[in-house]
């Protein structure tokens, strides 16, 4: 699995920057920790390459670099990464590559697994720029700021996206799944035994009847899906739960869920008029949502 994380102000990544690498540790994925900034002119960009470069005449020139400095200790200190003298976070290990890309140079015994960058430009187009160009599987995005963006990542970049909003580090989760009988279901599944095994979480499996469909072939559908859970010996319950899908979903999400949601192929200009209920779903949920694709 290959990883992207998102990061933007230090005082609301910590939580993210947290949940997504013990998710990248316990997949053993590679993990690329992205901070995006304000793109910068030619004549600036051509004074930052300068070699020897201090860290604050980089900062002048490149908000950001602080950000990085702080995912960096970060990672020190969760023992992600090693430092020493000869590798303190300076001018010396910050490497300008192409295409607005810069790259901090990591050692340590998970360093080859982790990359450490910033990007200058817009958000959205930077990150769907990675995502291509390094085929992450998913994205890990904070649940602040603006909830626009998230809609824009769900619709346009080409992984799955994790919102990670009101994570709590020392709170007992459980997974949410909602399914119908979609192709984006079949994948929330999959992710969902998937996560339940890695983290020994409990699911709740849970299913809004839509259109003709009975109590009874919803109740079927549950029982079926509850199997496979079980098959992996991952504790599952089901339940039916009435009224619309996406507030039936979110009323019915605690502060403790994970949920996870699949989200069917369609044209993203068809989603942008059209709408998404996953997306709408991870707008209004007050706790971590991933949706699949």
């Amino acid at each position: 699995m290959n990883i992207l994380i998102a990061i933007g102000g230090r005082d609301y990544s910590k939580p993210t920057l947290d949940l997504g690498m013990k998710i990248a540790n316990s997949f053993k994925s590679s993990t690329t920790i992205a901070y995006v900034g304000k793109k910068i002119s030619q004549f600036s960009e051509k004074d930052v390459s300068v070699v020897h470069q201090n860290l604050d005449d980089r900062e002048l020139y490149r908000p950001g670099i602080r950000t990085l400095e702080w995912a960096y200790d970060f990672l020190i200190s969760k023992k992600y990464i090693e430092e020493k003298d000869s590798n303190k976070f300076d001018d010396y290990l910050l490497v300008d590559e192409e295409n607005s890309r810069m790259k901090v140079l990591l050692k340590g015994e998970q360093s080859d697994k982790i990359d450490l960058i910033m990007r200058t430009g817009e958000i959205i187009e930077q990150l769907k720029d990675e995502v291509d160009t390094n085929k992450h599987d998913i994205t890990i995005i904070g649940g602040g700021g603006n909830k626009g963006i998230h809609q824009k990542l769900v619709q346009f970049i080409d992984s799955s996206v994790f919102v990670v909003k009101n994570y709590s580090v020392n709170r007992k989760y459980k997974i949410l799944l909602p399914i119908n009988e979609s192709e984006g279901s079949n994948m929330a599944i999959e992710t969902a035994i998937n996560f339940a095994k890695s983290y020994k979480l409990d699911v709740e499996i849970v299913s809004v009847p839509e259109g003709k469909k009975s109590i009874k072939e919803v109740e079927k559908i549950l029982h079926n899906t509850k199997d496979k859970f079980s098959k992996n010996k991952i504790k599952a319950t089901t339940k039916v739960i009435d009224g619309s899908v996406v507030n039936s979903i979110v009323n019915h999400a605690k502060d403790d869920s994970i949920v996870i949601l699949g989200v069917s192929p369609k044209n993203p200009i068809m989603k942008y008029f059209f709408g998404s209920k996953p997306i709408s779903i991870a707008q209004k949920c007050n706790c971590p949502v991933l949706i699949t694709k």
